[in-house]
């Protein structure tokens, strides 16, 4: 007996099953006798042979619920389950308006709405109406689309009303307040619905705010492709089972992949697999990407609570940048593409920032074009007499493909080598000392703080943006918002000792200080040339 969708499905309803789905092909649009059982729609309709019990859960809470939070760790269904299934059910089975939406382009037409369109083309024959790369059309009642939420712009719901609308708000936590506000707005009916859905990246969003009235909570734990490997250990932490350990790391602790496992280890997840009427899920959350996470990130890190345990990591009231703020300069770039951006800013010359290591810390660089940070990338020292012509080569390669301008490096210590080698090599080049007064010496105990403190304010104000910077993009969120301020006895702003900063990283923010060095390596815009 095979239990689907929270269900036994003897042989008999088996064969009930696939007579209702043929009947259902010929017969097509007829869907009403499934508005109000999306599990058994996704089932017999759309032909999805497994659900886990955390997605059925979401379905369940939209069709019985108002609004639904759902913050979820990497990797657990969260956009099929939003675009293959609900977005298609509402359409086919409410005869309902679905609209979603997500803070970036990428996010609405790469994420969601590729399971949407890929569910659509799987079952068109069936489902009827067309569909395009943002739509899908049944008549003027029964539609979907999806846009890109502009960060600060709440019009895009306006006059958006109906008898039964869906909103889904895929990466919620890159969603605006005054975006959030335009969304809820739209539920003045009794058959409205929303769901939030999204990675808890940051708190202080409206997201994170929403969850704490009500969500559903999705671990990586109760994945079936992982549940079966790991156990709760006394300290709250996950961690694989013992007798499981020889068979899943090699004899240097490194995760084996999937194919490398021992015997016993496959032997348990199908023992697993079986007795939970489950199915392995290709590309959804693995072994092997939670325990390189555990190696890169951290138990407790940011990324850790995020992505993996599906818990808010709390912004500080102390943080320099808090990660809310990092967030919204991503989202503002995404509102346009890099050929716009560039188009934009061509009249603007390159700014590159450059924290020098020591052997003991890497060395680390930035690029900023007007009040855009485009790049960051760091690279290991040796702590020879070398690495001051590997930091100051960094620059100077990047300057071959940008272009030659202004660049602010750590002129203390070693970096006062690589900024004598920049400079002879005829670029504009300016040493920073952070420990030097600031100039409004009332508000700021030193020029560090001030720098740290305008950049900032910049970010609150929505003035900067931030490029995708792919393996850096984390770190440089995680140095900004770990890099805490403190008031002196005097009332000033100044930036706690380094020291902290690295303890509660378990590394130096490299990049994090490299970016502020950038943005500051010529006197900013003023006023910035966009809003």
């Amino acid at each position: 007996m095979l239990k689907l969708y929270g269900s036994d499905l003897t042989p008999k309803t088996s064969r009930l099953v696939k007579k209702n789905t043929l009947a259902l092909s010929n017969n097509a649009k007829n869907f009403s006798e499934y508005s109000s059982k999306p599990v058994e729609f996704a089932h017999c309709v759309l032909g999805i042979p497994y659900l886990t019990p955390d997605t059925i859960s979401i379905l369940e809470s939209v069709r019985d619920n108002k609004v639904t939070n759902v913050q979820a760790s990497h990797g657990v269904g969260k956009s099929f389950i939003s675009g293959a299934v609900l977005t298609i059910w509402w359409v086919f089975a409410v005869k309902g308006l679905c609209i979603t939406t997500a803070p970036t382009e990428r996010q609405v037409k790469q994420i969601l709405w590729s399971e949407a369109r890929k569910s659509f083309r799987r079952n068109k024959h069936k489902l009827g109406g067309r569909a395009g790369e943002l739509f899908i059309n049944l008549n003027e009642d029964a539609r979907a689309f999806g846009f890109t939420s502009r960060s600060t712009d709440s019009n895009g719901f306006q006059g958006i009303h109906g008898d039964k609308l869906l909103l889904i708000v895929d990466e919620a936590s890159g969603i605006s307040p005054q975006v959030d506000e335009g969304a809820d707005s739209c539920l003045v009916g009794s058959n409205n619905r929303m769901l939030r859905i999204g990675n808890p990246l940051a708190d202080g969003t409206p997201f994170a705010a929403a969850c704490k009235r009500s969500h559903i909570q999705i671990p990586a734990w109760t994945h079936p492709n992982v549940a079966w490997a790991y156990q709760k250990e006394s300290d709250g932490i996950h961690r694989i089972k013992p007798e499981l350990r020889e068979h899943l790391f090699d004899e240097n602790g490194k995760v084996l992949d999937r194919q490398s496992w021992g015997k016993p280890a496959r032997d348990t997840m199908l023992q697993y697999l079986e007795e939970m009427s489950a199915i392995e899920i290709n590309g959804a959350i693995s072994v092997e990407w939670i325990e390189n996470a555990r190696i890169k990130y951290g138990e407790g890190s940011a990324f850790w609570e995020s992505r993996v345990e599906a818990r808010f990591p709390l912004d500080s009231g102390k943080s320099i940048i808090p990660r809310r703020y990092f967030l919204m300069g991503r989202v503002k770039f995404d509102q346009l593409t890099p050929l716009e951006w560039r188009e934009k800013l061509k009249r603007y010359r390159p700014r590159y920032g450059l924290d020098v290591g020591d052997g003991g810390d890497e060395s680390a660089m930035s690029r900023w074009q007007g009040s855009v940070l485009w790049f960051v990338r760091s690279q290991p020292t040796l702590g020879d007499e070398l690495d001051t012509g590997r930091a100051a080569g960094m620059v100077l390669a990047d300057m071959k493909r940008w272009g030659n301008g202004a660049v602010g490096v750590d002129n203390v210590g070693v970096g006062a080598g690589s900024l004598d080698i920049i400079k002879r090599s005829n670029i504009l080049a300016r040493g920073i000392r952070w420990g030097v007064s600031a100039e409004d010496k009332e508000r700021f105990a030193n020029l560090k703080a001030e720098q740290f403190w305008e950049v900032r304010e910049a970010l609150e104000k929505r003035e900067l943006a931030i490029a995708p910077l792919g393996d850096y993009e984390e770190e440089l969120m995680e140095d900004w918002a770990n890099t805490f301020y403190e008031e002196t006895a005097r009332g000033q702003i100044r930036i706690e000792n380094k020291t902290k900063t690295k303890q509660r990283l378990g590394r130096s923010p490299n990049c994090g200080d490299a970016a502020i060095y950038g943005y500051h390596a010529s006197p900013p815009m003023s006023p910035l040339f966009f809003t």
